[in-house]
């Protein structure tokens, strides 16, 4: 008998792939009840404040697959889910259709993402991360001049009246149903993109970059491009959680895209478990489940002091985020 024949068939698969399999179905079902049930039971201001959750899971996956799966540290996507949202309500005032205006803010994200990194990344590591939070402290003010795209010191209001059910769907009384919908349906797309391109050639030349820069560059990988590439599309991802925010809320302001929120994605991004899809989700949920907690026992009136605190008990309990502690039974880690 050879070597290879003694090698169980339960074991022909590396550990992660059998975890993974082990708990895809479960998850998938789990993950569907969770998305079919607020509909049926929630209110409509509820429903629409779970709809900025699901947003925001998408603005932590571009920080996720910039920093878990390729190594660059962003802490300035908050920069791009605003040139999103107002871009989105630029387009919208100007009679475009709702889809192809968000398509387009959605590729002017990505191009501002690309403009703003390329200078960045002919620097590495915390330099990097302290352009991009430069960035990320400079965008408040400079949109507060630009009043013709911005709206100026006020915010500008959007027309979010395009974005309303078909007639054939039977929801002229339920467009918070279609609007969480729509944010389901897109976020998902998102995710199978990010899923897809992690798994390719790419991803995998990302993950080299991310683990030996030096040595990915040896073997042939071009790491410049492949670095300004992969910022295009967090930033794209990003500036598409500005989109639906922009139709969700009737008001935009620069004050809702400040520093603070850039590090709230990434807080989040490293709560959930960099290195995993499912860790922007975890990670959207310490960042609500910590000041939830906290208002219903009243420990704390300040909520900046809980975020704090809560993100140190978590980064103790889970130093691979929350992704990590059901990887740990098997042994397997996600990348950090």
């Amino acid at each position: 008998m050879t070597a290879l024949q003694k090698v169980p068939a339960d074991l022909s698969e590396p550990p992660d792939a059998q975890e993974r399999s082990r708990w895809f179905w479960p998850g998938w079902m789990l993950l569907a009840l969770v998305i079919v049930i607020p509909p049926l039971i929630a209110e409509p201001l509820d429903l629409n404040k779970l709809s900025r959750l699901v947003v925001l899971v998408l603005a932590v996956l571009g920080v996720n697959l910039l920093t878990g799966y390729t190594g660059l540290i962003s802490l300035g996507h908050g920069v791009f889910v605003g040139v999103g949202a107002f871009t989105m309500a630029n387009l919208i005032d100007q009679g475009m259709s709702l889809f192809v205006a968000g398509f387009l803010a959605t590729v002017f994200s990505g191009i501002i993402g690309l403009v703003l990194g390329l200078p960045a990344l002919r620097v590495r590591g915390l330099y990097l991360a302290l352009i991009t939070f430069g960035f990320a402290l400079a965008f408040p003010p400079f949109a507060r001049r630009l009043g013709s795209w911005t709206g100026g010191v006020t915010g500008r209001t959007v027309v979010n009246d395009a974005f309303v059910p078909p007639s054939f769907l039977g929801l002229d009384d339920h467009v918070h149903v279609w609007r969480y919908g729509c944010c389901i349906a897109v976020v998902a797309l998102w995710f199978l993109i990010a899923r897809n391109l992690i798994d390719s050639r790419i991803g995998r030349a990302m993950r080299t970059i991310r683990d030996d820069e030096a040595a990915a560059a040896t073997f042939g990988i071009n790491v410049r491009a492949l670095k300004a590439g992969v910022l295009a599309i967090s930033a794209a991802m990003a500036g598409t959680a500005g989109v639906l925010q922009a139709i969700l809320n009737p008001y935009v302001s620069h004050g809702d895209f400040d520093a603070f929120l850039s590090l709230r994605l990434y807080a989040a991004a490293v709560l959930g478990g960099l290195g995993t899809l499912v860790g922007a989700i975890f990670g959207v949920v310490a960042l609500i489940a910590v000041p939830a907690f906290n208002g219903a026992v009243g420990l704390i009136d300040n909520e900046a002091v809980v975020f704090g605190a809560g993100l140190i008990l978590v980064t103790f309990v889970a130093p691979a985020g929350i992704a990590g502690l059901f990887h740990r039974k098997s042994g397997n880690t996600p990348a950090a």
